[in-house]
């Protein structure tokens, strides 16, 4: 099967357009009859979607944190489904794939993860994360130690779209972060 090059949606055999952000495929690329891209509220990144063990079959290397209910903050496994601490079960959901760019000044400190204004601990330099969380709009922001300062993306995780991935990068001479959408070919596997 076919999948969109602007957002991984997968797409049908003879599929003009793609059903998740109206991207042209193929022939309809060239077309006059173009739709417009489908809009989306400022900030939010069209998510992707892809067979899950496509997913974890590409990402397997790339460690998966969690944050269950009573607030432990842990990596564990793709399968996992309680909280090694005090044994809660972990709600369903999708995942948020962000990798670390590297610096090109050399700062290699680390990055404090927040969705929902919730921590998810810190990731480092030229790492790639899997974040579970819950179904549903949220909100990523990062932060490190000279700045709270970066764009905030908004996306929506459901069970037709459970994954979107990010690219998170010092701008601004390393007074913000930014945090782009990124393609998931273009992302590391480790």
């Amino acid at each position: 099967m076919p999948f969109c090059k602007k957002c991984g949606k997968q797409l049908g055999e003879n599929a003009r357009f793609c059903p998740a952000c109206g991207t042209p495929v193929g022939a309809a690329a060239t077309g006059a009859n173009v739709p417009p891209a489908a809009s989306q509220p400022r900030n939010q990144a069209p998510v992707m979607t892809n067979a899950g063990e496509v997913f974890d079959r590409k990402f397997a290397a790339v460690t998966v944190r969690y944050r269950c209910g009573n607030g432990h903050v842990f990596n564990g496994t793709a399968a996992q489904t309680t909280c090694p601490t005090c044994g809660q079960p972990l709600p369903k959901g999708g995942y948020i794939q962000v990798y670390r760019m590297g610096n090109m000044m050399g700062a290699a400190v680390g990055m404090g993860i927040y969705v929902d204004g919730v921590p998810y601990g810190h990731i480092a330099n030229k790492q790639s994360l899997r974040i579970s969380v819950p179904y549903g709009n949220h909100v990523l922001h990062m932060t490190h130690t000279a700045t709270r300062d970066s764009t905030k993306p908004q996306f929506m995780l459901s069970p037709q779209y459970p994954y979107v991935f990010f690219k998170a990068h010092f701008a601004s001479a390393g007074f913000s972060i930014g945090i782009d959408q990124a393609d998931p070919n273009s992302m590391p596997e480790k």
